[in-house]
């Protein structure tokens, strides 16, 4: 029986994928392509490799690329069951007999009969349910992940168009103290002239300087949510491709599905709903010129900030993507 995880193109060479290889994150590549990245990036069996289309991690296994699973197409054997099971109908080239058991605890799929000789020995009893039944339950398990994550992406979308409002409005903050100093600074250069020029230049350089930091602070916000909902679309498109390629009676979705139950659970653990973020906004105060006579004192005021950032996305502050 033929499984149908197929791709159509490989993300690297942008051609029809050839012997193709599954990475933990569900992407998947032409094992040359696959081979000639990690060259690339001079890794060797053992070095853990970011996968090329979403950056997720991925050990070289001890024979090197190829020793990763193969994800088949039609006329081949599924990546779950092992070589001594693998035969045509899928049935066990040993015993002849069909493969119809799946073993959660052994991860792999089998006859009854190979079922029985790997756990007679066995201290505790393994868990196991026939296939079709099995490959029903996965494919409910692919539902509710994609659920979840396409739940998820729709709360970054919110979050990002909620920082987006919010940058609109510490710009015009900034504006309005902008010019209540340049005002305050005229008043009293008639008696400071010098002085006060310089204590302007003073401060509209520590507000450019929050200006920067607050932008810096809410591009940051804002790539992480871009990227939170980037790595998340990219696992629902996958997810999403794989379920409409398979069949019910697919064996090998058994591999896939655990795979993208895994990738799902370590999205959902890393991007968490942020909290609601909040534009800094500016006060200017003007000091009373009239008991300032001693020497190198502030003639024109201060600037403060009165409302911080809250936003708490769980990513690198150091991401960059953009948005603005």
């Amino acid at each position: 029986m033929a499984t149908s995880l197929s791709v159509k193109k490989c993300p690297i060479c942008q051609d029809e994928i050839k012997d193709p290889r599954l990475l933990p994150c569900i992407h998947s590549f032409c094992l040359e392509c696959l081979e000639n990245y990690c060259r690339s990036k001079s890794k060797l069996p053992g070095d853990d490799v970011p996968c090329p289309e979403c950056r997720h991690e991925f050990q070289i296994p001890k024979d090197g690329v190829a020793g990763l699973t193969v994800r088949t197409h039609d006329k081949e054997a599924a990546p779950s069951v092992s070589r001594e099971h693998q035969g045509g109908d899928h049935y066990c080239i040993e015993h002849r007999e069909r493969v119809k058991i799946y073993c959660f605890d052994c991860q792999k799929n089998m006859c009854s009969m190979c079922y029985y000789e790997l756990h007679k020995n066995n201290k505790t009893q393994h868990k196991s349910e026939q296939i079709d039944v099995v490959v029903q339950e996965f494919a409910r398990h692919i539902d509710d992940e994609i659920k979840q994550v396409t739940s998820r992406i729709e709360s970054f979308r919110v979050t990002a168009a909620h920082i987006e409002e919010e940058s609109s409005k510490y710009l015009g903050s900034m504006q309005a103290t902008e010019r209540e100093i340049k005002t305050r600074g005229a008043e009293v250069k008639q008696s400071f002239t010098r002085l006060i020029d310089r204590q302007v230049s003073d401060l509209l350089h520590k507000l450019q300087s929050m200006k920067s930091a607050a932008v810096k602070e809410a591009k940051s916000q804002a790539d992480a949510v871009q990227l939170a909902v980037t790595e998340l679309e990219s696992f629902r498109t996958s997810s999403l491709e794989l379920k409409s390629k398979c069949s019910p009676s697919d064996i090998g979705l058994t591999q896939a599905a655990s795979d993208v139950r895994v990738r799902a659970n370590e999205l959902l653990q890393k991007h968490v709903i942020p909290g609601e973020y909040l534009a800094p906004s500016y006060k200017f105060t003007p000091v009373n010129t009239e008991q300032l006579l001693r020497d190198d004192q502030n003639f024109v005021g201060h600037v403060t900030e009165v409302q911080g950032i809250q936003c708490d996305v769980g990513l690198p502050s150091s991401v960059i993507l953009n948005l603005f």
